[in-house]
């Protein structure tokens, strides 16, 4: 049974009200699209009564993007066709969560169909980061890294399509995981690209990371033997190449620290990853939302199909372009030839990622997670500079984080030490299913990135 402290709230309800202060603190982040505070006291009030069922797990707060079901929220996938859309029963990786003391705050702002980099979203408003509001926070699942790291709460629920759990994370400077696809059950996520979707937690310290890894999974240990020499894969082609100055500079220093006797560097040739991604990344998109989406809405009974939700889209950018290319009425529309012809593809890819990690002996691939650092908000949404050119925005923050998410690959964020710069995110990415041998070298990595 938990204790009462002098205020006559128990445990679980210090803890969500100590959140709900953080939240409002904090409200100009514009992190949620809704926040559940008497939903939430009233679950900490239950959590802190006794019941006679024995001790209950500790509770700890939650956040989820606004395209994870929750059960009585709205989840509008960032878009204004599903605001009224209340989901009835939890996603099962929310309810893994749960079972384990989460308790959640409420459904976080994100980058519209989770189609976006910056979470600058058109009908919920822009994300600011959390280290500086005036900056973006990323995307897709910005509204979960700032509010995590913004400290309103102890974790986050997102989802990576291309990076939108990467990208956020180290923009905002905390860590994250996506899983390998299909590690996490997906049920219950408003879809994008069912081959390349998954949902992954975000925190604020890399051991919460794990523990929510295996609450989610039920998978405890790593074969990876903590005292064996650890060798990376450094790329040669685009990862480390046309990067902002801070990020430069973090990295490089990473590179450094990373420099051991216990440890060996390994030139490793990219480019036809690069390749693979440019060929059949969008494909997959766009050869699979229409499908996905309409049997989403119809199990769900929505009374909505795709074209209705693109048609009122708050962002034009995406609701054209989604309408060109991914309904089979529009004059893009690769066609089911093309998409199983990019199926096909990426199985060759995931082949060539693990030939790459078997012939070199690599423990993991490690890179800058974003080539640049956070931008103001709302000023950089179709392009920015960078090194004295304009470059598309959203292929700028994906160019690092695309390649392993479309193949299928687990990446960990780790947030670089910095003085005078936005938060720099170095990349790790891992053999495909072995996601807790990548946590298990995401703490070494971390512990040698700051030691002196």
């Amino acid at each position: 049974m938990v204790n009462p402290d002098t205020t006559g709230r128990g445990r679980a309800q210090e803890t969500v009200a100590a959140a709900l202060d953080r939240a409002a603190a904090t409200e100009h982040l514009n992190a949620f699209v809704t926040l559940d505070a008497e939903g939430a006291l009233a679950t900490a009030a239950r959590h802190d009564a006794p019941d006679g069922s024995g001790e209950k797990p500790a509770p700890w707060s939650l956040v989820v993007k606004d395209n994870i079901h929750v059960a009585g929220l709205p989840n509008t996938a960032g878009t204004p066709a599903l605001a009224d859309f209340v989901p009835a029963t939890d996603a099962p990786v929310v309810r893994a969560l749960r079972a384990a003391g989460a308790i959640v705050l409420g459904k976080t702002n994100m980058h519209e169909l989770a189609l976006g980099a910056t979470s600058c979203n058109h009908a919920f408003g822009a994300v600011g980061n959390a280290t500086d509001p005036t900056l973006f926070a990323g995307g897709s699942s910005g509204g979960t890294a700032a509010a995590v790291a913004a400290g309103v709460a102890d974790a986050g629920l997102g989802t990576d399509t291309g990076g939108s759990i990467t990208i956020p994370a180290a923009l905002n400077g905390i860590y994250g995981l996506r899983p390998s696809a299909g590690r996490y059950p997906s049920a219950g996520v408003t879809p994008l690209c069912p081959t390349r979707d998954t949902p992954g937690p975000m925190a604020n310290t890399l051991d919460r990371l794990r523990t929510l890894d295996t609450l989610v999974t039920g998978e405890t240990g790593s074969p990876q033997d903590p005292g064996r020499p650890l060798r990376f894969g450094l790329p040669r082609h685009v990862f480390t190449e046309d990067l902002e100055g801070p990020v430069r500079a973090a990295w490089q220093d990473a590179v450094e620290r990373l420099t051991t006797d216990r440890t060996t560097w390994v030139p490793v040739d990219t480019a036809h990853l690069v390749e693979f991604d440019s060929r059949i990344g969008f494909p997959l998109v766009f050869g699979e939302f229409a499908d996905a989406l309409g049997r989403y809405l119809d199990g769900h009974r929505a009374g909505l199909t795709p074209a209705d939700v693109l048609d009122a889209v708050g962002d034009p950018v995406i609701g054209d372009m989604l309408k060109a290319t991914a309904l089979p009425t529009g004059p893009g529309y690769p066609g089911p030839a093309a998409l199983q012809g990019a199926l096909a593809q990426r199985r060759v890819m995931q082949a060539a990622y693990e030939d790459l990690f078997t012939t070199n002996g690599l423990d993991a691939i490690l890179s800058p997670a974003v080539p640049v650092c956070a931008r103001p908000l709302r000023r950089f949404e179709d392009s920015l500079p960078l090194n004295g050119q304009a470059v598309p925005t959203f292929f700028t923050l994906i160019r690092n984080t695309s390649p392993a998410a479309v193949a299928g690959l687990p990446s960990v964020t780790v947030p670089l030490p910095v003085t005078a710069s936005p938060p720099v995110g170095l990349q790790l990415i891992g053999r495909r299913t072995a996601d807790r041998e990548l946590l298990s070298v995401a703490v070494r990595v971390d512990a040698l990135v700051r030691r002196g």
